[in-house]
């Protein structure tokens, strides 16, 4: 397959040449490899989407780059950051370098992804998925990989939105914990009887509900300051919070749904250069002065730092926020089993009864781990989190668009970087199994 020659307006890379990107070595026959999910079939062209192809002279459908940051800022401003300012309990201030550090590495790799997908446009797939991404460049065996990573990462993410849930629940109503958040497993299987459209309403006012509970958590703090502060108490702390911090700014598989929308790279650049500075810019302030406000005294729970009327309170707006995530989330998972079993048909979605193994599934983590937050976040950024975010982009940016220079070695860098972290669970916990008790430290 001949090279192609992309503009360096749109795709240059944030350090570096440009450069002439080419298929990968397999030819032609690379891009038939993709996976069922993919926009190629015998080299026609399909798509289930209406509109101009990406490349096209006429206007996109959604050109403004502002509207885009702020696309790409609410799905980053998700459930996890409310245990952002807990980073400061574990490593004091210096959660303000890990938190510009991991807001840099998904930027850098999120510009990496985004001239990809560039790229596979101009190969001919109109509307590249992951799982194109990774047929491309590796083959479909890696493609199989890159998709059961990505119903992973939504199993993570819908047992945070049911323990989140769970929380909300209990900040309202006089029950305990695990009942919470049983009760918010049987709401979610109520809910899924309504189609995703309603849940996009709720999920408009996910934004307000986030500025609210940061905006309650610094309101409803002690009278005076805290005094228990440090720049860094324990170094031992450093790998689980920067991976804790991965998991909640790692949402590149978004990105793709982004150009979708957009149909501009030139848009879809300027927001992903937008929207990660600041998203961590109100990490680093929010978090910052939590920190300053409770010391030590911070909690990975947030509804936990929150206390009287302002308890309650939150909690309205936390099931506000996390209800228009928790069912989209966990349809995927339902149809992906039934239809590997054909109990559902292609183009249906799962309903109530479809989706209730799945949701007693996370409910199941979402108890276990309801009082390890900080520990299930740390987990989940190494193992999945770092596949999406480090991986995935890195291999498709170096197979793909053939990089030089320093853009070379920061992607051979961040691949080994992920290849590192997504091992580092087994190896601690192989370390923690051989030092004595008194030797390791907890997550």
């Amino acid at each position: 397959m001949a090279g192609l020659r992309v503009s360096a307006s749109l795709t240059e890379p944030l350090l570096g040449p440009s450069r002439t990107v080419q298929a990968h070595a397999r030819g032609a026959n690379a891009r038939l490899q993709a996976t069922a999910s993919s926009n190629i079939d015998d080299g026609v062209r399909k798509s289930n989407f209406s509109g101009t192809p990406l490349n096209a002279k006429s206007v996109p459908l959604a050109s403004d780059a502002k509207l885009m940051t702020g696309i790409e800022v609410s799905f980053l401003m998700n459930v996890a950051q409310f245990t952002l300012p807990f980073c400061f309990v574990r490593v004091g201030w210096f959660a303000v370098f890990l938190m510009v550090l991991a807001g840099w590495l998904c930027m850098h790799t999120a510009l990496m992804l985004q001239e990809a997908l560039v790229a596979l446009t101009k190969e001919g797939i109109r509307f590249p998925e992951y799982s194109d991404l990774a047929a491309v460049a590796v083959g479909p065996v890696f493609a199989a990989w890159a998709q059961l990573v990505a119903l992973a990462e939504l199993a993570a993410y819908g047992s945070n939105c049911t323990i989140n849930l769970g929380y909300a629940l209990a900040a309202m109503f006089p029950i305990s914990q695990n009942a919470a958040i049983g009760a918010a497993c049987a709401l979610c299987v109520a809910l899924s009887a309504f189609s995703d459209r309603l849940f996009a309403y709720v999920g408009l006012l996910s934004s307000v509900a986030s500025v609210v509970i940061l905006g309650l958590l610094l309101c409803g703090g002690p009278d005076s300051w805290a005094t228990d502060m440090s720049y860094l108490p324990d170094t031992g702390y450093i790998p689980s919070t920067f991976a804790l911090i991965f998991f909640a700014v790692g949402t590149h598989p978004l990105i793709v749904g982004v150009m979708h929308t957009t149909r501009s790279p030139a848009d879809l650049r300027v927001s992903i250069l937008g929207a990660w500075p600041i998203a961590t810019l109100v990490s680093v302030l929010c978090g910052g002065m939590a920190y300053r406000i409770y010391g030590s005294a911070l909690q990975p729970d947030i509804m936990a730092n929150i206390e009287g009327e302002l308890h309650r309170i939150a909690g309205v707006w936390m099931a506000i926020k996390v209800l228009g995530n928790a069912v989209p989330l966990a349809r995927p998972l339902a149809n992906a089993y039934a239809r590997s079993l054909r109990w559902l048909p292609p183009g249906d979605s799962a309903g109530p009864l479809l989706l209730m193994p799945v949701m007693v599934l996370l409910a199941a983590v979402a108890m276990f781990f309801a009082d390890r937050l900080e520990a299930f976040y740390s987990v989940a950024g190494c193992t999945i989190t770092s596949f999406n975010v480090l991986l995935i982009p890195t291999i498709a940016y170096l197979s793909i668009c053939k990089p030089h220079g320093i853009s070379y070695y920061c992607a051979v860098g961040y691949a080994i970087l992920g290849a590192v972290l997504s091992v580092a669970p087994v190896a601690y916990l192989l370390w923690q199994l051989a030092c004595p008790r008194g030797d390791a430290f907890d997550l």
